[in-house]
């Protein structure tokens, strides 16, 4: 649960239901706006690990102009859990997948 304390060590970000499947929370801007992020967790094959899959998602059209912030929401989680450092972890994304990534500043 790693990335339960990344979301709890954060003060713009508010832990919402877990489960062993599943994380929600929601982080506040600096302008108020409010962003939901959602963790999926599911074994994988090996029994040592697992595969997470990450979204944040904004209510607003103009936050495709905002220097990825929904990628910088997820990364600041994941980097405050600890889990880059682990052995194994493997970061998969790109523009495609994660509008931002590539104009990101929080990397």
């Amino acid at each position: 649960m790693a990335i339960v304390t990344g979301i709890k060590g954060k003060q713009s970000y508010k832990l919402g239901p877990v489960t062993p499947e599943q994380i929600l929370a929601n982080h506040t801007s600096a302008v108020g706006h409010i962003e939901t992020l959602n963790f999926t967790l599911e074994p994988t094959t090996m029994s040592l690990g697992c595969h997470v899959e990450g979204s944040s998602m904004s209510p607003f059209w103009f936050s495709l102009f905002d220097n990825g912030t929904n990628y910088c929401n997820l990364y600041k989680v994941m980097k405050a859990s600890g889990l880059p450092k682990t052995p194994g972890f493997v970061e998969f994304t790109n523009e495609w997948l994660c509008l931002g990534f590539g104009g990101s500043v929080c990397k």
